[in-house]
């Protein structure tokens, strides 16, 4: 299952905010009406902007925000497309002033009244106004399924990793999560399929922007019955941003150990009796949010 995270939708949104301040992408919205519309666009979508991040971090264990998240990105696609349709118009509209640009002056006095009272530009809105109405009801239907989801704002002006990053744990609630089995399946087939015989590390990086359930995945798979099965040691790390080497040696000793380790110091001390404890066994270890 693909996440919509994955699809960036603050980076489009943000694209989509671009098209709706160029002057000249708008030049054909003349009708006042469709330029109100156009403005309300923006609004709402930055109301919806603002409960993005919540939203990608609430989608892996609740159903309703995974389907909200869908059908926005649905809508967004629409928004761009009847925006890239006014900015067809006015790169037609540039091009042909170019070409009249070297005729004589009294066509260009005549031109230029085309332009001002430019009858096409009347069709070509009125024929838009329908389809901007529509998205502007869709849009609003988004902004009260917000609010009926209970999406919360970002916290603005303060970085949202030192708010939102809570150190992990291997633990997890399966009976929360759903749409995860072809990932976690997929993970662990190349967990299982590996042959440590060669005494080779393998590394398998779950890489990804924020909110799209890397460490759930995770979860689901170290706590898995094969995995249980096939490692002789586990172990799982919250690495964080706090990166420290000698607190994370001793985190990965604990874990696979019931010898004291807290007396130790120096970190060539601690990384020689990891090695000694993983030599020559079949183990996995988790590096979370590293």
């Amino acid at each position: 299952m693909s996440f919509v995270g994955e699809a960036c939708l603050s980076t489009f949104f943000k694209a989509l905010f671009a098209k709706l301040g160029s002057s000249e992408s708008l030049h054909f919205a003349t009708k006042k009406q469709v330029c109100k519309e156009l403005r309300k666009w923006e609004k709402i979508l930055k109301n919806i902007q603002a409960v993005l991040d919540d939203a990608e971090e609430k989608q892996m264990k609740d159903r309703h925000v995974k389907i909200w998240l869908v059908e926005l990105q649905d809508l967004a696609y629409d928004v761009d497309d009847i925006l890239d349709e006014f900015a067809t118009e006015a790169l037609g509209t540039k091009l042909m002033q170019e070409r009249q640009a070297n005729r004589s002056k009294v066509w260009k006095i005549i031109h230029t009244l085309i332009t001002i009272f430019n009858p096409y530009a009347f069709l070509f809105n009125y024929k838009m106004m329908s389809k901007i109405k529509a998205i502007t009801v869709r849009l609003q239907d988004f902004v009260t399924q917000k609010s009926d989801l209970h999406l919360r704002k970002n916290d603005v002006g303060r970085p949202k990793r030192m708010i939102e990053r809570p150190l992990t744990t291997s633990l997890v609630n399966e009976a929360l999560v759903y749409g995860r089995e072809e990932d976690k399946k997929a993970i662990i087939d190349l967990l299982l399929m590996n042959d440590s015989s060669d005494g080779k590390v393998t590394m398998i990086p779950i890489v990804g922007i924020g909110g799209i359930g890397k460490t759930t995945l995770v979860q689901l798979v170290h706590n898995d019955n094969s995995i249980k099965d096939h490692f002789n040691i586990k172990a799982w790390v919250c690495v964080s941003e706090d990166f420290d080497v000698i607190k994370i040696t001793k985190t990965i000793l604990q874990s696979i150990t019931t010898e004291p380790c807290n007396e130790l110091n120096h970190l060539n001390l601690l990384q020689v009796k990891l090695k000694e404890e993983l030599c020559e066994k079949n183990f996995l270890l988790v590096l979370d949010d590293i």
